[in-house]
């Protein structure tokens, strides 16, 4: 079915519109990047679910004012097998809102057979917009996102500790140099998942902030990770690995972000993960090109401090987007180092199946580009319960505290927006 593109230049709030067309809508997606400052598009719509997704669809497409490539939009989970495809929760788009933060342009865009049939979407659309106004997304806000929650952590304080020493041990055997141990916090939820990301995405901006359901499942992220982006040829993955909380002064502030800048042991395992990154790309790119354009850079979010380094390359030859996310799956920053001693390792100490955790976040474009993060910072909804996975780099000078200090810090922005109590 054909692609359709028409431009507004006008504007309206994203927030509303997502309300007014598709806030009950079970195949729904939000893109948001609307208050972080180093993004520019936001994108929300509705699609159909993909049971058989088509990862390299090609073919002739409109040209587009901007990187959104309508295909597939949605969640890839995490791969027990590295370089495998193995679980996805996907929306093939049907229809869309494209918001240009910077030029203040909505574009429409959707498969239609004819282009009448499209013209005839878009003006339907402008009439609705035009006559609801712009409160819908406030009437959302005022609903509680929470009658209760009480979460439980997956392993206790105990649990927890004794697993990041029976990790320590892995790599005093010399089995890893790091691994990312992780657990979740789980427990029933009967508030509206929505106003719960209306309040989540004010307080929490973040780069790859999504609200998406596909089916019965409800994904809410304000994940920082650029998992993977490729552009034409050019992939680029920004592992994250070192973390601190914000301070509550100034003062207390730079501290800790200097902190962690100065940390031996954050700077070590950023540095692990950073080339295996290298060494999952240069499977699928032109070796000369795999390059590190920023190492161990302090990013700042509302809660944390994070630290990030920026991995590029240039695919081979007659390779497309697919070809690099099938190397990088799992993502080296939420498995560890060497990846499949690493994976092997949280196969045993894991006490559940991860799931769409730890996988990409996103959309995945026609002729293989895309735009992923990690699915980190999220909280998953289905048949009334709600659950946050959350996780740490454990290296041989970890201290199991600490560590279990980390993954609180994690969890706090989200725990924070449902108002809940953590037994941990």
């Amino acid at each position: 079915m054909p692609l359709h593109h028409e431009s507004l230049h006008s504007w309206t709030s994203v927030a509303d519109t997502f309300s007014i067309f598709f806030a009950h809508h079970p195949n729904s997606f939000w893109l948001d990047r609307e208050h972080h400052p180093t993004a520019r598009f936001s994108i929300i719509g509705v699609g159909t679910i993909s049971d058989s997704p088509d990862f390299s669809f090609s073919g002739e497409e409109a040209d587009l004012p901007f990187p959104f490539r309508p295909h597939l939009v949605g969640v890839v989970h995490y791969s027990t097998e590295p370089g495998q495809i193995q679980g996805f929760d996907l929306l093939e788009v049907d229809r869309a809102f494209v918001f240009d933060h910077d030029r203040r342009r909505l574009h429409f865009v959707g498969r239609f057979d004819t282009r009448k049939e499209f013209e005839a979407w878009h003006h339907a659309a402008l009439l609705r917009l035009a006559l609801i106004g712009g409160d819908s997304a406030a009437h959302q806000l005022n609903r509680p996102a929470a009658t209760s929650a009480k979460l439980v952590c997956l392993d206790q304080v105990a649990g927890y500790k004794q697993k990041i020493e029976a990790s320590k041990d892995a790599i005093a055997r010399g089995e890893v140099y790091q691994i990312c141990l992780t657990t979740a916090l789980e427990g029933d939820y009967q508030g509206d998942e929505l106003s719960f990301f209306l309040r989540l995405r004010r307080q929490n901006p973040a780069p790859y902030a999504a609200f998406i359901r596909v089916g019965g499942r409800t994904f809410v992220s304000i994940s920082p990770e650029r998992f993977i982006t490729v552009t034409g040829s050019a992939v680029t993955s920004s592992p994250i690995k070192g973390t601190r909380p914000r301070g509550n002064s100034s003062e207390a502030d730079e501290i800790l972000r200097s902190e962690l800048s100065l940390s031996q042991k954050e700077q070590a395992e950023n540095l692990m993960i950073v080339d295996l990154v290298r060494n999952d790309l240069s499977k699928v790119c032109k070796p000369e090109s795999v390059a590190v354009s920023g190492l161990m850079q302090v990013q700042s979010y509302s809660t944390v401090h994070q630290l990030v380094s920026d991995v590029r390359a240039e695919l081979r030859d007659g390779l497309d987007g697919t070809a690099a996310l099938r190397a990088l799956l799992p993502g080296g920053s939420m498995t560890g180092a060497p990846k499949r001693r690493a994976m092997q390792l949280l196969a045993e100490l894991e006490s559940r199946d991860r799931g769409p955790y730890s996988g990409g976040i996103g959309w995945i474009g026609y002729g293989g580009e895309m735009d992923l993060g990690m699915v980190i910072r999220t909280a998953i909804f289905e048949n009334g319960k709600v659950r946050i996975d959350i996780g740490g780099g454990i290296t041989s000078d970890s201290e199991p505290e600490a560590e279990h200090q980390e993954i609180q810090v994690k969890a706090r922005a989200l725990v924070a927006a449902l108002s809940a109590s953590v037994d941990w």
